[in-house]
């Protein structure tokens, strides 16, 4: 006699029941070591303000031990608690698995404002000496047009916030809508949001944003002809926008460059490139150029370094701040990253954060280039997995619903609760 043999339906309904206490369990571990990286960054950090005069590091945060810390209550204090709890139950609500798309994407963008603007109220009306003649321009217009420090606060937020429900409509396009779904209130909880009302970079990121949106709803199956042509220009001019206001966002054409290859859409290369290099050709002719300034920043930056050699510390460690500025969610990202149907969008990101030295990054503030990478390197989070790098990206969907990570978007919401009013 032999013994009864189980189906495949049974087997397959046993790994799914035991699917979510695994994911449970692999996101508190993701949170463990977020948390290990979080002290270990911080007390390097700290060692490295106390033991050398030269070091001159991220302004905006409170690196304990560093800093004496006070305790005052403020607004944002009361307001950002409030919006992250309000966010991640609306999330866990079933109802929210129903809510239309375009619900979706002004719920999390106005969500995303009140969160910014708890974090973080003051907006820098300044631009550093490594910023591009473009971004210097685009605060001075800003500046002119609000007319007070109120006025563009609350018009670089809600410019700078645009950055969420556009990178919700690129995971949307290339890892399907139940991702994009999943990944909404982390992307809204970012602790990198307190630095999005800092002035220019937060606009940037939204250009970034727009780049890779545009290119992955121009590369789908469904555009093709004059839509496709036009489309795929519109990116390359956003690209060449965005490098205007900041010169790390040029590594995001790696990431467009991506979504089009594993699209196989050769053409679409073709026509965004010469739209970006149109758009930086045309500044060039009105007497912005594009690569003279980039080598006038890297000089600036290689004598700042040399005159204040313990800035390297923070070219060191750029990695692991990024990381934290990110919050849990990157963990489980970077490990998903080369199995993830996300990984044409994280790409660039990440190449400009290995080599941050050469991302355009200033040494005095390099908080200030954090905010463009950070949303695009967790997307790999509730991204499916595929086989093979070429894959046509959104069309192929995981059978299996994921999960709202919520545990993940709660522990990095109360890491910048706490990091952002400690000091």
């Amino acid at each position: 006699m032999t013994a009864p043999q189980s189906s495949y339906t049974d087997r397959v309904d046993a790994v799914d029941a035991l699917a979510p206490a695994r994911q449970r369990h692999g996101r508190l571990r993701d949170i463990g070591i977020w948390i290990t990286l979080l002290v270990a960054t911080l007390t390097l950090a700290s060692v490295a303000v106390e033991t050398s005069s030269e070091v001159v590091g991220p302004s905006t945060l409170p690196w304990w031990p560093a800093q004496n810390l006070t305790f005052h209550v403020t607004v944002g204090m009361v307001v950002a608690p409030l919006t992250a709890a309000a966010v991640l139950a609306v999330a866990s609500r079933p109802a929210a698995a129903r809510m239309s798309w375009n619900t979706l994407l002004v719920l999390s963008y106005l969500a995303s404002i009140t969160w910014a603007g708890a974090l973080h109220t003051n907006v820098d009306p300044t631009t550093m000496t490594t910023a591009t003649a473009g971004a210097r321009q685009a605060i001075a217009l800003l500046v002119s047009y609000t007319g007070s420090q109120a006025g563009l606060a609350i018009t670089v937020v809600a410019i700078s916030c645009l950055s969420v429900p556009l990178t919700l409509v690129a995971v949307k396009s290339v890892a399907g809508p139940v991702a994009a779904r999943a990944l909404s209130p982390v992307l809204i909880l970012g602790p990198w949001a307190a630095w999005t009302t800092l002035g220019i970079d937060g606009i940037s990121a939204a250009a970034c944003a727009a780049v890779l949106a545009c290119g992955a709803v121009v590369s789908e199956r469904r555009v093709r002809g004059a839509d496709a042509f036009w489309g795929a220009a519109a990116a390359g001019g956003l690209l060449g926008i965005a490098a205007l206001l900041s010169y790390g966002a040029a590594w995001f054409a790696v990431s467009l460059l991506a979504v089009f290859f594993a699209r196989r859409r050769s053409s679409q290369i073709l026509v965004a490139a010469g739209a970006a290099l149109a758009v930086l050709g045309l500044a060039a002719a009105l007497g912005n150029s594009w690569p003279y300034g980039l080598v006038d920043t890297y000089n600036a930056a290689i004598g700042e370094i040399a005159a204040h050699p313990g800035q390297l510390w923070w070219l060191a460690l750029m990695p692991a701040l990024v990381c934290v500025a990110c919050g849990p969610a990157i963990i489980e990202s970077l490990r998903r990253f080369g199995s993830s149907a996300a990984w044409p969008l994280m790409i660039g990101p990440l190449m400009a954060l290995m080599i941050a030295p050469l991302s355009g990054s200033n040494p005095e503030q390099p908080e200030y280039g954090w905010i463009a990478l950070c949303p695009w390197l967790i997307v790999a989070a509730t991204a499916p997995r595929i086989h093979g790098l070429r894959a046509p990206l959104g069309f192929e969907r995981s059978k299996r619903s994921v999960r709202v990570p919520l545990v993940t978007a709660g522990a990095g919401a109360c890491a910048a609760i706490v990091l952002m009013y400690s000091g």
